[in-house]
């Protein structure tokens, strides 16, 4: 079988600071024999190919990373290529339902299509909510696509895909790619933050936007700071120019008494050492289709807290292996991060649960039997369907 994974979305992605979904699922799927390909946007930059080569228990797997020329229209990315390409593939598998690219391969049916989607509905997206009923209404209106079988990131992408008439509708989830966090024999890896056991480091990893709710995390550390003052905050996160440099100067006389630490990006190695000299993570943010670095902190044993979101209503269970706030109230945030802070044994505990939780079934080698048969299932369907249409 021959599967090619398109990303649809219209972001140039820098593969070694960014953990790509695409790439972790498309190394599960090569090293289980599978021919695969991954399709990124490039925008105006030149097409290229690269083959990609990565290690697995001693042996050397590869698989193609097209990266294609393309146009953006209100956030729908085009890459006319594709069209190329899925002659030498058995099966397509896109990135979400709305995006119109996404959506003509799926309809249009040329490949057996698998759709993989994250977003949910959410009264914060509300730009989202109106997108897709606009979606809707000029593109999928009373058609059901019974043909197409959906992957979902969440129950609750699954139960939004569900009410828009998908009845192939499978939660799987999302997983993490280890090995790029692995460093190999002789490498070293140069970080920024250095070991320290006299303070209780909390941990955010994310973009520096209203979306993920960053002033509320310094709310809750200045709140922590009067209960606790060995509490010290480590961010990691680029964004927005103008918002980036208004929250610098939020944060500035917290970063130049060294109680909070602020980098602007972090490369993925340096980022699993950090991970690992941090006591746990938190997570504030408004809304959230998955949250990747839930799975990356849980992965290194950090006890996590974090709001409702996509990832969270899979991978925490809460009170277990971290903790789920259905509200933005600092006391009961910090109430959470100070029982932990002062538990070294819950911590432990907590950490261990966190770690297995990813392990056992968070991998993306755990999940990748789940695409595949997704994938021999979309065939079937495709071949009944092109029998129908014979008749």
């Amino acid at each position: 079988m021959k599967v090619l994974i398109v990303r649809t979305f219209p972001d140039i992605l820098n593969l070694n600071t960014y953990n790509v979904q695409e790439i972790g699922l498309a190394k599960a799927l090569a090293s289980r024999g599978i021919t695969c390909g991954v399709v990124l946007y490039a925008g105006k930059s030149e097409e290229r190919k690269e083959l990609y080569r990565f290690e697995k228990d001693g042996k050397e797997f590869s698989f193609f990373v097209y990266h294609l020329k393309g146009f953006s229209v209100f956030k729908n990315g085009f890459m006319p290529a594709v069209y190329r390409l899925m002659r030498e593939y058995d099966v397509l598998q896109v990135h979400e339902y709305d995006q119109i690219f996404s959506w003509m391969l799926y309809s249009r049916l040329k490949l057996p299509t698998v759709i993989y989607h994250g977003p949910y509905y959410h009264t914060y997206a509300r730009g989202y909510n109106l997108k897709c009923r606009v979606f809707d209404m000029l593109f999928l209106r009373n058609r059901k696509y019974k043909h197409v079988i959906a992957l979902t990131k969440s129950e609750l992408a699954a139960d939004f895909l569900r009410n828009k008439g998908f009845s192939q509708v499978r939660a799987v989830g999302v997983g993490v790619d280890s090995e790029q966090f692995s460093v190999k024999e002789g490498e070293e890896v140069a970080c920024r933050l250095q070991e320290d056991e006299s303070c209780f480091r909390l941990l955010y990893v994310g973009k520096i936007e209203e979306r993920r709710n960053v002033y509320f995390l310094i709310e809750l550390f200045e709140l922590l700071q009067k209960k606790r003052e060995n509490i010290r905050l480590v961010i990691v996160g680029d964004g927005e120019e103008q918002y980036r440099k208004a929250f610098l100067d939020r944060i500035r006389p917290w970063t130049e008494n060294g109680k909070i630490i602020y980098y602007q990006k972090a490369t993925q190695k340096e980022l699993a050492l950090i991970y690992q000299r941090s006591d746990m993570f938190v997570f504030t943010s408004n809304y959230e289709i998955f949250g990747m670095v839930l799975l990356e902190s849980m992965y290194f044993g950090l006890p996590v807290i974090s709001s409702m979101n996509g990832g969270a209503s899979v991978l925490i269970n809460s009170g277990k292996n971290g903790y789920v706030m259905d509200s933005f109230n600092a006391d009961l945030w910090a109430e959470k991060i100070l029982a932990v802070a002062e538990d070294e044994e819950l911590r432990h505990v907590m950490g261990r649960e966190a770690k297995q939780t990813i392990e056992k079934h968070f991998l993306w080698d755990r999940l990748a039997d789940q695409f595949i048969r997704a994938y021999s299932d979309e065939v079937e369907e495709y071949e009944r369907l092109q029998q129908e249409r014979k008749r």
